[in-house]
């Protein structure tokens, strides 16, 4: 089993609900949580023991509507052996509840990214739930919550999205760009990079450079606090019914 690349043994990377609200009654992004159906409270990490789990980190993308409750969602950027995890994530991810997002006073429905990681220490296991997908962030432990996107804002149904969405699954089934986007303490985007396509040649930058033309976002929050701040944020194409 290949190391981690970075080591997980900061606390969880989910502001406080309290500092959230005080520090900017515009804004919350959707929370973690800690009740009974949060996310990190349906995963069972003592079955993900039993079935011989070794140490793995996933990410993962969903959509949490302003009632809380958890729409599409993509897990991704799994680490070598790690189908139990994946699989318990998924399930958990359908059962899962989170806190609302918050933008200009209203709940509204947002794309929320994460990263989860699983690992032994002295034969017991430990589960590690960061609000952000930064290498740094999480080998750090920072308290960080990367912005979250706005569902009604990019241009989805876009002739453009889809188009590509429909070249990538008759190519190569499903496609992916990765972007380099940055928010200001109020949610504007400033600006919007891109890293990488996959697959090549058909148009997929440019179709995530349409999509989140207009995009609007809560901002990131950084100890309770919202920033401004540059992060790596997917597009998936992938072929589904009702994206949200």
């Amino acid at each position: 089993m290949r190391t981690l690349a970075f080591p997980l043994i900061a606390l969880l990377s989910i502001v406080d609900l309290a500092k959230a609200h005080a520090a900017e009654p515009r804004f919350r992004p959707a929370l973690i949580g800690n009740g009974p159906r949060a996310l990190i409270n349906m995963i069972d990490t003592k079955k993900l023991m039993e079935k011989g789990q070794r140490d793995a980190l996933l990410m993962f993308h969903c959509s949490v509507h302003s009632r809380g409750d958890v729409g599409w969602f993509q897990v991704w950027r799994d680490t070598p052996e790690s189908k139990f995890f994946k699989k318990e994530l998924e399930l958990a991810l359908l059962r899962s509840r989170f806190i609302p997002a918050i933008y200009n006073g209203e709940r509204v429905d947002v794309l929320v990214a994460g990263t989860v990681a699983f690992f032994l220490t002295d034969g017991k296991p430990h589960l590690r739930m960061y609000a952000n997908q930064n290498e740094d962030d999480i080998a750090k432990g920072n308290d960080f919550i990367a912005p979250q996107l706005l569902a009604n804002s990019p241009d989805w149904v876009g002739s453009r999205f889809d188009l590509a969405t429909q070249k990538a699954r008759v190519n190569l089934k499903n496609g992916i760009t990765q972007l380099s986007v940055a928010i200001d303490a109020n949610g504007n985007q400033k600006d919007l990079k891109v890293i990488s396509e996959k697959p090549p040649g058909f148009g997929l930058a440019a179709s995530a450079r349409h999509t989140l033309a207009k995009a609007k976002w809560i901002p990131g929050f950084r100890n309770g606090h919202p920033v401004d701040c540059t992060f790596e944020f997917p597009i998936f194409f992938v072929p589904w019914e009702g994206r949200w």
